[in-house]
């Protein structure tokens, strides 16, 4: 399929598709659903050592700000504060 409108079109319907099914078993949209899995990727991440900036882009992250905006509101604080109580708690 070379033609972007007719990718943009299949995707959207599919989302429409499965919205109903997921939005049952998670309570969550797609979006929400992916974006707290993602989140879950980052802490993981971060709890094995890996920094801040790489844990961002590793859970598919493009953008660093948005990452740290979504992760405080997630996670309820932020991804530094995450990860000291992370070290202090192995201590």
């Amino acid at each position: 399929m070379s033609n972007p409108s007719a990718l943009i079109r299949k995707t959207i319907y599919q989302q429409q598709l499965y919205q109903p099914s997921i939005q049952k078993t998670t309570g969550l949209t797609i979006r929400n659903y992916i974006l707290n899995r993602r989140i879950e990727l980052a802490q993981i991440c971060l709890s094995e050592g890996m920094s801040i900036t790489e844990a961002c882009y590793r859970s598919g992250f493009g953008d660093y700000a948005n990452f740290i905006r979504s992760f405080t509101k997630i996670v309820g604080t932020s991804p530094g504060k995450f990860v000291r109580k992370q070290s202090t708690e192995k201590c």
